[in-house]
């Protein structure tokens, strides 16, 4: 098949298998226990990755040995449950770092998911850099978590958001770049993979664009990350937001990463335990990256 142009690409087009590589339906099937449930009289087939996956054995088998032997509120003790619990916790950060190409756990922030990622920039990096003469680039394919935290930031802080159009096919107008992509344009934020689409966003030509005018660029990777190798290096991107529940982990789990410099120069987003250094009745001074942003 002849390669597509990166933002011609849709998923799915690209990386079929083999039938020396075939997969066991069956095997991966019984891996996940809600698949063995029958509806209307007929095995389960759920196609509803999109929004949420379900979870494999593993994963429950995992969190359900965490509330059996070593549930404990992390950082906050040092008995041998708290510690076990700090242990399993920062493990995971340093699981997802790797996994996404980070230089240093420190830059993964964990969130409530990917809208949670969104807002955090948003509120944080947004008021600090964002005012009158500013504007936003979006894409008129992005979710609404990647449209009304700018709307919301746009109408306190006065800046304006505007958005790339679309092809009749579903992909972006690229020269609607030209025309929208100028001095003002201080953050461009896009989602790699659409998830009602499937089309695959050109982000390395939409990260040069971006850097010729200062811009800073954020990816919303809910869809991809699940689905494809990311490496945030790679990507060149300032900020990249996921959940967890999109690829087969909890619910109510997810993260946004961030160069340290950056996540270094914002303000908090949430007060409350865990994201102070010191705390009196006249001010608060707040503790390093990541906590800073992991109140309560």
């Amino acid at each position: 098949m002849t390669a597509m142009p990166l933002e011609s690409k849709l998923i799915g087009t690209e990386g079929h298998q083999s039938s020396s590589e075939s997969l066991d339906a069956r095997a991966l099937r019984a891996d996940f226990p809600i698949l063995a449930r029958e509806i209307h009289g007929r095995p389960m087939v759920y196609l509803d990755n999109a929004a949420t996956s379900q979870r494999p054995l593993a994963v429950l088998e995992a969190v359900d040995s965490f509330y059996r032997h070593s549930n404990a509120n992390v950082h906050r003790g040092i008995y041998t449950l708290s510690g076990e619990a700090t242990d399993l916790y920062e493990d995971a950060r340093l699981a997802v770092s790797q996994f996404i190409g980070a230089t240093s756990p420190a830059e993964i922030v964990f969130t409530r998911g990917t809208t949670e990622a969104i807002n955090l920039v948003a509120y944080t990096w947004g008021s600090q850099n964002l005012g009158p003469g500013d504007a936003v680039l979006l894409t008129e394919m992005e979710h609404h978590s990647n449209i009304v935290p700018w709307q919301l930031r746009a109408a306190r802080h006065g800046f304006e958001v505007r958005y790339i159009r679309l092809t009749d096919d579903g992909r972006l107008d690229m020269r609607d770049l030209d025309r929208l992509l100028d001095e003002r344009v201080k953050l461009v934020s896009f989602v790699h993979v659409s998830n009602a689409l499937g089309t695959v966003n050109p982000v390395a030509e939409l990260v040069l664009a971006a850097r010729s005018v200062g811009a800073k660029v954020l990816l919303d990777a809910a869809q991809s990350v699940p689905h494809q190798p990311v490496d945030v290096k790679q990507l060149g991107v300032d900020f990249m937001a996921f959940s967890g529940h999109k690829m087969c982990g909890p619910t109510g789990i997810g993260a946004l990463w961030a160069r340290r410099e950056i996540l270094e120069e914002m303000p908090p987003f949430h007060g409350g335990g865990e994201m102070i250094r010191t705390v009196s009745l006249e001010g608060s001074t707040f503790a390093d990256v990541p906590a800073k942003f992991e109140a309560g």
